[in-house]
């Protein structure tokens, strides 16, 4: 589903199609404003709609009162994330929480690509001037794409968190079964890329990191591995491992 290669559907509209919805289906920039409208925001919908994954995610991090966590994500307070790891480490926590949304809808918007080509992806530096293992869990939640370099980022990531502490990477991507679920069926196919290319983008264009990948990316710094994927939830977890400066 490449937005360069293929077929555009916008170019299928007919007379009878503007004559009922008005010539502004013709504008692409106008196309642009609908079409980027339906590809963000969506966020806290299907997060607060999978309790049962999100408290995977807080069970995998064995979160308690007085803890110091690190989140890494998008739309923090609006998908439930801030308030449900405060309510778990409890008023003697301190949860630091970095919400990268804008930033990452600003870069794919303007077409900024980072050093692996893809769009909205940049070096995790936000730790740089934190102390080793400050943090007793780390997790992503919505903020695995963005990473520049999972191969960078876990070496920063792992050394702020203690030794034998928990990280948890969670992920709704644009990986590339969402066009093989496209493919399954037309309407399904003509939906999709009528979005994409409507923001004049290709899922292609984003990254993403798969469960695979980040495997290989922290093989040998985390012990207890383990992932989790359902209905386009992505779930990869690791304890520090006590050898891991």
């Amino acid at each position: 589903m490449n937005a360069v290669k293929e077929k555009n559907p916008w170019d299928y509209l007919n007379k009878h199609d503007v004559d009922r919805f008005g010539e502004v289906i013709l504008d692409p920039q106008e196309r642009m404003r609908w079409c980027g409208a339906i590809l963000t925001g969506g966020l806290p919908y299907m997060w607060r709609d999978a309790e049962a994954i999100r408290n995977l995610i807080y069970d995998k991090l064995e979160l308690k009162p007085g803890h110091r966590v690190l989140l890494i994500g998008e739309s923090n307070a609006s998908a439930g994330f801030d308030s449900d790891i405060q309510s778990r480490i409890g008023e003697s926590g301190r949860l630091n929480s970095i919400d990268i949304i804008e930033r990452a809808r600003d870069m794919c918007f303007r077409g900024e690509r980072g050093k692996n080509g893809k769009l909205g992806t940049w070096e995790y530096t936000y730790t740089a001037a934190e102390p080793a293992s400050s943090y007793d869990a780390v997790v992503l939640m919505q903020g695995v794409q963005h990473c520049e370099d999972w191969n960078i980022g876990a070496t920063e990531l792992l050394r702020v968190l203690k030794p034998g502490h928990m990280i948890v990477l969670a992920e709704i991507g644009h990986g590339p079964y969402l066009v093989q679920k496209a493919n399954i069926d037309v309407h399904l196919e003509y939906y999709i890329r009528k979005l994409y290319w409507g923001t004049n983008q290709s899922p292609n264009d984003f990254s993403y990191w798969s469960i695979p990948d980040l495997q290989k990316a922290f093989t040998g710094r985390v012990e207890d591995a383990g992932s989790h994927e359902e209905r386009g939830f992505e779930l990869f977890w690791g304890r520090k491992s006590r050898q891991v400066s």
